[in-house]
């Protein structure tokens, strides 16, 4: 009898333990209501928008995905009723929506004063409609993740954030979609089914590839994986291969978690007083808070013909 036990005790213990260590990642989509600057030509980019977010919003449904997505003021404008229209979906879908500012300046050239302005502007259509849903907004996150050149600028703006009660969104884990996006949305323009079907491929081998050197670049820095965020951006490109991105992650061992919940780790608590006129990922940046060296060489690249393709070569 005693003897039967032992398995099953075992098997328990190991259960737990996985279930502790389980990975995790929240999932945010920047540049809400959509990036359109690369569907210029288009004469319907409003009801592109608005497809693209059906797709995006129907698959992160699917997989149960607590999203964050992060408003630019201006693109809610230009596209009109259908940049509304698009926001209040993501309401409806039950999800969250946080600040990225007015017009997603590069806060390098900008006065403390006129970022400021860019905060507060991007509150116009968003802080209304989270409040219809009972909501606050609770997170910011910096155009390009630059969060400031020098230490007055960082600080000043350190303040003004949380004086208006906003946390600053992080992003662990970064795959260069604007790139692939911009490059693809040339491809299919010239209708290249070919090229188009090879550069999905090529998105998610090097998503699949981004995912692992960022895991193992903040285990050797925390010693330990923390709960990631990833940062995506709301383009056709994403809304095409969200499942994939989604599946990749899932077959990687993670579970999908809120922004919240992620950024409750002690981790996202280390003190923020890296000075930079770059937009690293927190795993750069918590390696020089603990004064740990990493080659940043040593991160994959996007594919030669991905970057020339996406620069208009």
């Amino acid at each position: 009898m005693r003897r039967s036990c032992v398995p099953a005790l075992l098997m328990l213990a190991l259960c737990l333990r996985m279930s502790a260590q389980r990975r995790s990642v929240a999932i945010t989509v920047d540049d809400l209501p959509y990036v359109a600057e690369t569907e210029k030509g288009s004469a319907s980019v409003g009801s592109v928008a608005q497809q693209m977010n059906r797709n995006l919003l129907r698959t992160l449904k699917r997989h149960r995905v607590p999203v964050t997505g992060f408003v630019n003021e201006q693109g809610v404008s230009a596209l009109g009723v259908s940049g509304s229209q698009v926001l209040m979906q993501w309401v409806l879908q039950g999800f969250d929506l946080g600040n990225h500012t007015y017009s997603h300046p590069d806060i390098n050239l900008l006065s403390v004063p006129q970022i400021e302005d860019e905060i507060l502007r991007g509150e116009t259509t968003l802080v209304p409609l989270m409040k219809q849903a009972g909501k606050n907004v609770e997170f910011f996150r910096f155009p390009m993740n630059h969060t400031g050149d020098t230490k007055a600028k960082h600080d000043a703006i350190a303040a003004f954030l949380a004086a208006h009660r906003y946390k600053v969104a992080t992003c662990t884990i970064d795959n260069s979609d604007y790139l692939f996006n911009a490059a693809y949305v040339r491809i299919i323009a010239n209708n290249d089914h070919q090229t188009a079907e090879k550069l999905l491929h090529e998105y998610i081998t090097y998503t699949g590839l981004e995912i692992d050197y960022y895991a193992s670049l903040n285990k050797r820095v925390l010693g330990y994986e923390p709960p990631q965020v990833m940062v995506l951006h709301d383009n056709r490109l994403n809304s095409e291969t969200i499942d994939s991105v989604l599946r990749l992650f899932e077959r990687k061992g993670y579970a999908f978690v809120s922004l919240s919940k992620a950024q409750a780790d002690a981790a996202y608590g280390i003190p923020d007083t890296y000075i930079t006129e770059y937009g690293p990922m927190w795993g750069y940046r918590w390696a020089s808070e603990r004064n740990i060296q990493v080659n940043g060489k040593l991160e994959p690249d996007p594919p030669d013909w991905v970057l020339a393709l996406a620069k208009g070569e």
